[in-house]
């Protein structure tokens, strides 16, 4: 008797903890993003931008500066970025924001943002019409990188190195040249029939495939760098608004998707058939789980929903994947260089992965510091370090996994 008690308080004590956790924030986060070691939260209608420094445990308000609801836009150089309407803002904290000098025209609002190369990118639509323009910031200042008098952008995203956009024409646009140009790449999603499936809405990428979702609910994958996709997995019939919001990758390549089908992972690079939902606690709304962002923490996956709702989910409970960085040798470069005032050591294999840093060393082979990266990238200050030649390392975890000379003049 006593066994099969134990038993039965073993299975209650898996269903009460394998599943996804409360946090306090009920009706405030429909956005998230993790900067500075902590997990920021926007509801994007309203002026509540919320933190929290424990992984989701508790959180505080956030939004010293702000005048009115923002979406939390990318983290580039130490800054983290957000907008609202035709606004920008910027936050070397997470608080205290600045309102940046505008970039755009009062008619255009901001959609979303994306760093290639170092250079943040921010996409404007106009409220009424068919002319995207993606600005670049240029020092304090944002001026006009590229625009498009026919098509309409609904978001862009740097996937592996490479600009991506989409369009609300069931078409994937892919620049090379960091956002100035831009050539069709939708071989294998061209033509759908359902409206709602000509919104391509998100991407994501793990280290060897690609993925963009439609507002329709359907999910591509590339493995040839936009060059043809195939459709891996579907949850509506892209007759309704029923759809795939957000990508988010693991450091071992797990991808994880968003949606009104709740949280959803694969661990075998999103091949059809892989997919498994992980919705166990999530609350519905309308229905449907309707999740729209994703981001994760040292412990904890993160995901908001439309309600606001923010819940939070020990990674240990989650799939792990294989990670195919581990053990290979990665691709960096160092520009400029030689360097004089500031340089950049970026490794494009790593841009969605955790854990990863740079470790500097003289000609005698003495460290002279070491520098966390942020989406396969960081940046040096050369304020303090003497003429000379410095060797450079970047490491995932513990592993060594790229390596170079850096000239300081």
């Amino acid at each position: 008797m006593r066994k099969i008690l134990l038993s039965i308080l073993s299975l209650m004590s898996l269903t009460t903890f394998s599943q996804w956790q409360s946090t306090p924030l009920f009706f405030e986060g429909q956005d998230c993003i993790s900067a500075f070691g902590k997990v920021f939260t926007s509801q994007v209608n309203f002026n509540n931008l919320h933190v929290s420094a424990d992984e989701g445990a508790t959180f505080n308000t956030s939004n010293t500066g702000l005048t009115a609801g923002v979406r939390l836009g990318v983290v580039n150089g130490g800054t983290l970025y957000c907008f609202g309407g035709n606004s920008i803002y910027q936050s070397t904290t997470g608080n205290n924001w600045t309102v940046m000098s505008a970039a755009t025209a009062t008619n255009d609002v901001f959609k979303a943002m994306a760093v290639v190369n170092g250079t943040v990118l921010a996409l404007t639509n106009p409220i009424s019409g068919v002319s995207s323009k993606i600005f670049r910031l240029s020092g304090s200042n944002w001026v006009l990188h590229s625009s498009s008098a026919s098509l309409l952008y609904t978001t862009i995203d740097n996937l592996n190195g490479t600009l991506f956009a989409g369009t609300t024409a069931t078409c994937v646009l892919k620049s090379t040249d960091g956002g100035l140009t831009f050539t069709n790449a939708s071989t294998g999603i061209t033509p759908l029939t359902n409206f709602f499936d000509k919104y391509i809405v998100a991407f994501g990428a793990t280290s060897s495939a690609i993925f963009c979702s439609t507002l329709g609910g359907r999910v591509f994958k590339s493995t040839d760098a936009g060059a043809t996709w195939s459709n891996v997995y579907t949850i509506g019939n892209g007759s309704s608004t029923i759809g795939i919001s957000d990508f988010y990758v693991t450091t071992n390549n797990a991808i994880f998707m968003a949606g009104d089908s709740g949280v959803v992972c694969s661990v075998a690079n999103g091949v059809s058939g892989s997919w498994v939902k992980y919705n166990t606690g999530l609350a519905t709304v309308s229905g449907n789980y309707q999740t729209i962002k994703l981001t994760s923490t040292a412990n904890y996956l993160i995901v908001t929903d439309r309600d606001g709702k923010v819940m939070r989910r020990p990674l240990s409970e989650l799939p792990l994947g294989i990670n195919e960085n581990e053990g290979k040798n990665i691709t960096s470069t160092v520009y400029p260089n030689p360097a004089t005032d500031v340089v950049t050591i970026e490794a494009s294999d790593l841009l969605f992965e955790k854990n990863c840093e740079v470790k500097v060393t003289d000609i005698l082979g003495r460290e002279v510091t070491s520098y966390k990266m942020a989406e396969g990238k960081t940046i040096i200050s050369l304020q303090n370090y003497n003429k000379g030649v410095y060797t450079y390392q970047v490491f995932k975890n513990t592993s060594v996994v790229s390596k170079g000379k850096l000239i300081v003049n």
